[in-house]
C-alpha cells in the first residue's frame, strides 16, 4: 500500500522566486528524504484552509505530516516584542503552520517538525521562543555533524536514532523557550539548548530542532522519517 506523507509547503513570492508568479513550495531535501523510505511525497499548498475543520480534513487524508523549516517565527505569536536581531517573518505563514501543528496535535497524527517546525510546534502549545542564539547556524557542517546530542533515554527520539553517541547539524538562530503545554524536552545540544521534544498529548507527534533531511544519508537521522509510517 502507497503511505502518502504530506509535507506542509509555504508560500514564494514572485520578487523572491525570480518568476512573474507566486509559488507553493517545498525544498528537495523533505522530499528526498520521505521518498528513500519508500512512501510518497505530497506538497500541500496552505490555501484555503483557514476554516480549522477543512484543515483536519486535508490531514487527516495523510499517513503522516512533515512541518517544514524556514524564516523566524513572528514574536506576536507567542505574546513577545520583536527584537533586533530577529529576522522577516510571515504572518500568513505563521498563521498556516500553527493551524497545521495544533490540527497534527489534536489528531495524533504521525508528526514531524523540523527547525521551523519545533518551534512553531512549541509556539501552537503555547510556548515561546529565544529570537537570537550564537554558534547554532552552522551552514558549512549541513550534511555533517555540528555538535552532540544529549536524547533522554526513554523517549521515542532514542527508539529512533538507537545506541549513541548521537549528534545532529545545526541551522538555526532561534530556540525553544519556555515550553507549551504537554511538551517534553528529549533532547539537548551540547550548551544545554533544546533541541527535541515530544508532546504528551499526542505520542505520534515529534519534533527536532536539527535538519534531519539534510542527514538523510545516515540511517539514524532516516530513521526519522522512517518512523512516520512505521506508527
Amino acid at each position: 500500500m502507497t503511505r502518502l506523507v504530506g509535507i506542509i509547503a509555504h508560500e514564494l513570492p514572485a520578487a523572491a522566486g525570480g518568476s512573474p508568479f507566486d509559488h507553493y513550495v517545498v525544498a528537495t531535501g523533505y522530499a528526498k528524504a520521505v521518498a528513500r523510505t519508500g512512501a510518497t511525497p505530497v506538497s500541500i499548498p496552505m490555501v484555503g484552509l483557514d476554516d480549522p475543520d477543512a484543515l483536519r480534513r486535508v490531514i487527516e487524508r495523510f499517513d503522516a505530516i512533515v512541518l517544514t523549516g524556514g524564516a523566524d517565527v513572528d514574536p506576536s505569536t507567542y505574546r513577545r516584542e520583536r527584537l533586533p536581531e530577529c529576522g522577516p517573518s510571515s504572518s500568513a505563514r505563521d498563521s498556516a503552520d500553527i493551524a497545521a501543528a495544533r490540527a497534527c496535535v489534536d489528531l495524533d497524527i504521525p508528526t514531524l517538525a523540523i527547525c521551523r517546525g519545533v518551534q512553531v510546534l512549541n509556539v501552537a502549545l503555547g510556548g515561546t521562543l529565544t529570537q537570537h542564539i550564537d554558534d547554532h547556524m552552522v551552514i558549512e557542517q549541513a550534511s555533517s555533524r555540528a555538535h552532540g546530542l544529549d536524547v533522554r533515554p526513554d523517549s521515542t527520539l532514542a527508539s529512533i536514532l538507537g545506541p549513541g553517541p548521537h549528534w545532529s547539524n545545526s541551522l538555526h538562530h532561534q530556540c525553544i523557550d519556555t515550553l507549551g503545554a504537554g511538551v517534553r524536552v528529549v533532547a539537548r545540544a551540547d550548551d544545554a539548548t533544546v533541541e527535541a521534544i515530544e508532546v504528551e498529548q499526542a505520542p505520534n507527534v515529534l519534533g527536532v530542532q536539527w535538519h534531519p533531511e539534510l542527514l538523510r544519508h545516515d540511517d539514524s537521522h532516516l530513521g526519522l522519517f522512517r518512523w512516520l509510517f512505521e506508527r
